[in-house]
């Protein structure tokens, strides 16, 4: 079942996936014409018969994630399809999943996006394309100056995260949110929290508690700790997507991604 709303220029259609006792929503958006990400597979019916009803004349991912693309072979067809340079041979490429994610979300058929510029333009809007990665290597941001207003994909979904999937990188994601940080927005469109009013405040949030994260993680290794004691320390519990995921995601992945990936100074925030 779907659900569109629509803020100044801005439809939002919001679709659920439930199984194996995980709920997610997914947000698709359309502004002047351009349709940003494509939904998941598992939603394909719903998502065709709604978006047949919607103009739109180019469509731009956030990345290539197969809740974002899972619809993106059929679509393309008729309408030009953008990514991020390092995402179109991923998207090119037979989606290879888990079994829970293709169970959760359903598989994608490969397809041939163009190459995203800087800027994307619709008639009345400018977007500036920002290179966000963490989540994804391919991962972008689309900033529109004048309006405030960040389509954020999947930088933000929420502001405390206690577990993160095994090709995520926490220090990634805190220099993306630094740089999201440098500009001028105020409203947030998420593809898993919906349209935030305080979306910069709730990005401000979240990058203070992964900087804590970070600061303790390394506090901690520093002390001779290893990950499993620093995870069980930090994040005693887990959550039903750890087990339904098989551990791909789980909050073990937020301790080795802090200590592979970071600078080894400490810096209380």
């Amino acid at each position: 079942m779907l659900s569109v709303t629509n803020k100044d220029d801005v439809t939002a259609i919001k679709g659920s996936v439930k199984r194996g006792g995980i709920s997610m929503s997914v947000y698709l958006y359309i502004v002047d014409h351009v349709l940003i990400d494509t939904g998941p597979a598992r939603l394909q019916r719903e998502l065709t018969h709604q978006l047949e009803q919607q103009d739109y004349n180019k469509i731009i991912l956030t990345h290539h994630h197969e809740d974002h693309t899972g619809n993106a072979h059929s679509l393309s067809k008729g309408v030009p399809i953008y990514c991020h340079a390092s995402g179109i041979a991923l998207c090119k490429q037979q989606s290879k999943l888990p079994f829970y994610r293709k169970v959760f979300w359903g598989n994608r058929k490969p397809f041939s996006p163009k190459l995203l510029e800087d800027q994307v333009h619709s008639c009345h809007y400018t977007f500036d394309v920002i290179h966000t990665p963490g989540h994804a290597p391919d991962h972008v941001s689309l900033l529109e100056k004048n309006k405030g207003w960040l389509f954020s994909g999947d930088l933000y979904v929420m502001s405390r995260p206690k577990s993160i999937f095994a090709f995520e990188s926490i220090p990634d994601i805190i220099n993306s949110i630094e740089k999201v940080l440098q500009y001028d927005f105020e409203t947030v469109f998420c593809s898993h929290s919906g349209i935030l009013p305080n979306g910069r405040a709730r990005l401000e949030e979240k990058l203070s508690y992964l900087k804590s994260v970070q600061y303790d993680v390394l506090r901690k290794h520093q002390e001779g700790k290893s990950a499993s004691v620093i995870q069980k320390e930090l994040f005693p519990s887990a959550h039903p997507l750890n087990y339904f995921s098989l551990f791909e995601n789980s909050p073990k992945h937020i301790v080795t991604s802090i200590i592979n990936g970071s600078s080894p100074q400490l810096k209380k925030v």
